[in-house]
């Protein structure tokens, strides 16, 4: 398993640009009303037929030789399973991929977020030239980070450049950031799950 949810983010997200999808649309909703938390992915990359839906869903079965993909998916799997939630995966060969996983937002195994914004800058990097569209939905807040749309502002300079980059990030944990309250219970849950598994 991973340690939060912006790792599950990345790992996905990587595998989307290894896909050559040149659209990716990430949304991630975390609703105290529902009791839920979602994060979903979807792509227009090469896609996968039915087969390889379910075989990337293994954690014993491998396509290093031949399609790169990593243990990821069936992380993400495990951990809705985990939490009381769901998984649904969705693909279609050249079409593209989703991906969605759904939690039990208090459910004592639900990771912290982890650093969505840099996890949101290292995929960009991979591939300056995908176009990355993120939103972020609670009960309180709704906001979106569009990379198109930071392009079109930059012109020839890269996204990649520290100073950018850094704004990028704080921008998007800024726009992402909630009741302090919160993060005090995520990171309770955090230090109590560590001592768990050290006990």
């Amino acid at each position: 398993m991973m340690a939060d949810l912006s790792m599950y983010l990345l790992d996905i997200a990587s595998n989307s640009i290894r896909a050559e999808a040149s659209h990716i649309m990430i949304r991630f909703v975390d609703s105290k009303k529902k009791n839920e938390i979602s994060l979903e992915i979807r792509d227009d990359g090469k896609g996968m037929d039915e087969a390889m839906v379910k075989k990337v869903q293994d954690p014993f079965f491998t396509t290093r030789k031949t399609r790169k993909i990593g243990l990821g998916i069936p992380f993400f799997k495990e951990l809705a399973q985990q939490c009381e939630g769901r998984f649904e995966l969705e693909s279609k060969v050249n079409k593209g991929t989703r991906i969605k996983c759904t939690m039990k937002k208090d459910h004592w195994d639900v990771p912290p977020r982890g650093d969505i914004g840099d996890a949101l800058v290292l995929a960009l990097c991979m591939n300056e030239a995908v176009h990355i569209h993120f939103d972020y939905i609670s009960d309180e807040k709704q906001f979106s980070f569009d990379s198109q749309q930071i392009r079109e502002i930059l012109g020839d300079v890269s996204i990649c450049e520290a100073e950018i980059s850094s704004w990028c990030k704080a921008y998007i944990n800024e726009g992402i950031k909630e009741e302090e309250k919160d993060e005090v219970i995520s990171g309770f849950k955090s230090s109590a799950r560590s001592d768990k598994e050290t006990s």
